[in-house]
């Protein structure tokens, strides 16, 4: 009784929120996409992931079945926009669903419903994702399906890539990276994504040289001044102005400290800032699947989105 009164008390903390999908509209590069928002009870945008959820009710691909598009990360406006130009022919409805955060209450927007027209003589083939949010911890991992389904008699090689990765170590890659389409079934795929632990250890430390770098070391530098400082003493020595001599030491040593791995100011600059693992947060990592004979050329994308704790 206690622990139910106690989750009563956490979902009653959470701020209703409201999800709404506008009508198809093209983009910038003429793209059929849909916009979906997400208010809380004042009407200000929240934050956290969105995905696009396409029910399919006729056509060649799939009808009566459910599917998961995209995720992705609202932006500071509560917004996601969509592509909904290779849904493949029929009759689609759409909603977006928004996971919640621990302050927001997820939400549903109203079915909105779409005929896809795809010409019957172009082979062509729709992505999907499956799931499309994911929430880690920094170290964690995540696991999506890719799933290619051709359309019109497509065949052919498609290659997978991903991008959009959060730049402190999230890594991504699919498996298999090609798919041959040879028959009119669908083919799958593994997105795989790696996010990198904090150490408690080492968070004060800068992060490690990116691959195809090396570790600047102030040894080098510093042996490098070696002969300069014995020079110095022994002209101490013979001119008898020892405490002049080692001042200058002491100058040069810093300087050339200053200007290699023993600076603070140059590991920043040259390794990037403090590295402690992958920053908390909300992440759109897109995968894209494109296909080319040398006489024409498809490509698609989805995305996920992943929320890192």
């Amino acid at each position: 009784m206690l622990c139910a009164f106690f989750a009563a008390g956490l979902a009653s903390a959470q701020a209703r929120t409201y999800t709404k999908l506008s009508p198809v509209t093209r983009d910038a590069s003429g793209h059929s996409v849909v916009t979906a928002t997400v208010t809380d009870d004042t009407g200000q945008p929240v934050t956290g992931a969105i995905s696009l959820l396409d029910q399919i009710s006729g056509g060649q691909e799939g009808s009566g079945s459910t599917r998961w598009l995209s995720g992705m990360a609202l932006n500071a406006q509560g917004e996601a926009t969509f592509p909904v130009d290779a849904l493949g022919k029929g009759n689609h409805s759409l909603q977006a669903e928004y996971a919640g955060t621990a302050q927001d209450a997820a939400s549903s927007s109203q079915p909105l419903a779409l005929q896809a027209q795809t010409a019957a003589a172009i082979p062509d083939f729709t992505i999907s994702l499956s799931p499309t949010t994911f929430t880690v911890k920094a170290g964690g991992t995540a696991a999506t399906t890719i799933t290619i389904t051709p359309l019109n008699g497509f065949t052919g090689f498609i290659s997978l890539s991903c991008s959009g990765l959060p730049i402190d170590y999230v890594t991504c890659n699919n498996s298999p990276a090609n798919l041959e389409i040879n028959s009119a079934a669908a083919q799958t795929a593994i997105m795989n994504i790696q996010t990198t632990a904090t150490n408690p250890k080492t968070a004060w430390l800068h992060r490690s040289p990116l691959p195809g770098q090396h570790a600047a070391s102030g040894s080098g530098a510093f042996l490098a001044v070696l002969p300069g400082i014995f020079g110095l003493v022994w002209v101490s020595r013979k001119r008898r102005h020892m405490m002049r001599s080692i001042l200058l030491v002491l100058l040069a040593t810093g300087l050339m400290m200053g200007a290699t791995g023993c600076s603070a100011r140059y590991w920043y600059l040259h390794l990037g800032p403090i590295f402690g693992g992958t920053p908390t947060g909300t992440y759109t990592i897109t995968v894209t699947a494109q296909t080319s004979n040398g006489v024409t050329a498809a490509q698609h994308s989805a995305s996920v989105a992943l929320t890192v704790q």
